[in-house]
């Protein structure tokens, strides 16, 4: 496991952390975004804006030209994710991919299925890497679902970065008079 280090280098980095580090990762959109455009596809409804002004506001004044930079796609299904990377451009954005295999562990979805989207959506994660950063996070699949693990293993095979985190904060959920944990 090598360091994150900035600027961040063209190529495919994963990080694996419960909750699919959405902390890290939300922090990560605002230091980028602080910078330059940004687009982030969030695999598992974990984007959320109000951290990332909080954020950003840390790193410049200029709170509204930082998230107007931010370009942001969701995804439901492995099929929605798998189809959002195919038509990805490798166009040399950063690219931020918060909880990818959060769809694919769908116990609806066979494994060999997952598996086959999962290959496709590798090869277009290291097409747009050769241009621009691209930062994937993922959390371990649940007991349930624990043959599903070979997804996270390939999701790491295939990375040019890897980091795996045992313990993380759990996201803070907005309320109106402050955070709630």
């Amino acid at each position: 496991m090598d360091a994150l280090t900035f600027p961040l280098s063209n190529r495919l980095m994963v990080l694996t952390a419960p909750h699919a580090a959405s902390v890290l990762m939300l922090e990560l959109s605002a230091r980028l975004s602080a910078a330059g455009e940004l687009r982030v596809l969030d695999g598992g409804n974990r984007f959320n804006v109000y951290p990332v002004a909080r954020a950003v506001r840390r790193h410049t004044a200029d709170l509204a030209a930082s998230l107007g930079r931010i370009r942001l796609s969701r995804a439901f299904t492995c099929y929605q994710v798998a189809a959002l990377l195919a038509e990805t451009p490798a166009d040399g954005l950063p690219t931020l991919v918060i909880d990818l295999l959060a769809a694919f562990y769908d116990d609806n979805v066979r494994l060999s299925e997952s598996q086959r989207l999962l290959a496709g959506c590798i090869f277009h994660l290291k097409r747009i890497s050769q241009f621009a950063p691209v930062v994937v996070s993922a959390k371990p699949p649940a007991p349930l679902c624990a043959e599903k693990g070979v997804l996270a293993d390939a999701l790491q095979a295939a990375a040019g970065g890897y980091w795996q985190l045992e313990t993380l904060p759990a996201p803070k959920v907005p309320t109106l008079w402050g955070e709630e944990a």
